[in-house]
C-alpha cells in the first residue's frame, strides 16, 4: 500500500540521517513516483556507503602516516642522541687527561687547535683540576704544529686559570717554529714554566713533591 511505502521511505531516510548506512529500503516498488523516489534513495544510500568506505580508507592511511611520523621522530631523536654521544666521545678523545703521577695531570694536545677546541680544553682541564685537586698540570704541545696569537693567548689564560686553582701549570714540547710564531705575534710566554721534554716536567713535579728545590736550569 502507498501508505506503507511512504512510511518505509521515511524510516529509511531517518536511518540514513542517523548514520545507519546498513539500512535497506526493501524490494523495489512499482514504477510510479514513489518508485522513482525509492530508486533515488537507494542510489543515495549506495553513494553514502561508498563515501564512508573512502573515509575509512583515508582515516586508515592517515593513522598509518601518523604512526610512521611518530616512528621517524623517535628514530631522529635516537640518531641525535647517538650523534651527541659520538661528538662527546670525539671531544673527550681530542682532549685526553692522563694522571701520570699522583697529583699530576697531563693533557697531550694533538693536531690542529681552533678556538672552539681550545675552549673545550680549558673547560675539561679546569674541571679536572678542581675535581682532583692536583698540584701540577702538564700541557704537552709536542703534537701541535702551529698556534696563532689568539690561541696562544688562550693557552696562557689556561695556565693562569690552572694556577688560580692552586696547581702549577707547565707547558712542554713547544716546537721551535711554534715558539718563533708566538714571539712574532707578541705572545709573552716568559712567565709560564716551559720545558723541552715531558720527562723534564715529570722530574720537576717529583722533585717538588719530595720537597727538593727545582733546578732553574730545567726551565726555559
Amino acid at each position: 500500500m502507498p501508505g506503507d511505502r511512504v512510511q518505509a521511505i521515511l524510516g529509511y531516510i531517518d536511518r540514513l540521517k542517523q548514520g545507519d548506512l546498513d539500512a535497506e529500503l526493501g524490494a523495489p516498488g512499482a514504477g510510479d513516483d514513489l518508485g522513482a523516489i525509492e530508486a533515488a534513495l537507494r542510489e543515495l544510500g549506495d553513494a553514502l556507503r561508498d563515501r564512508e568506505e573512502l573515509v575509512q580508507v583515508a582515516q586508515g592511511a592517515a593513522a598509518a602516516n601518523l604512526r610512521r611520523l611518530d616512528d621517524l621522530a623517535q628514530e631522529l631523536s635516537r640518531t641525535r642522541e647517538i650523534n651527541q654521544e659520538q661528538q662527546e666521545t670525539i671531544r673527550t678523545l681530542s682532549t685526553p687527561l692522563i694522571q701520570v703521577w699522583e697529583g699530576v695531570l697531563m693533557m697531550p694536545v694533538l693536531g690542529a687547535v681552533d678556538l672552539r677546541r681550545a675552549e673545550e680544553m680549558m673547560q675539561a682541564l679546569l674541571g679536572a683540576v678542581a675535581g682532583t685537586q692536583c698540584r701540577a698540570v702538564i700541557i704537552d704541545l709536542t703534537g701541535v704544529e702551529s698556534i696563532d696569537a689568539a690561541l696562544g693567548g688562550l693557552l696562557l689564560s689556561l695556565v693562569r686559570a690552572v694556577e688560580l686553582l692552586g696547581a702549577r701549570g707547565i707547558i712542554v714540547g713547544i716546537r721551535p717554529e711554534v715558539a718563533r710564531g708566538l714571539l712574532a705575534d707578541g705572545v709573552d710566554i716568559s712567565r709560564v714554566a716551559t720545558l723541552s721534554r715531558l720527562r723534564d716536567a715529570l722530574v720537576l713535579c717529583m722533585d717538588q713533591a719530595q720537597g727538593r728545590p727545582a733546578l732553574r736550569s730545567s726551565l726555559r
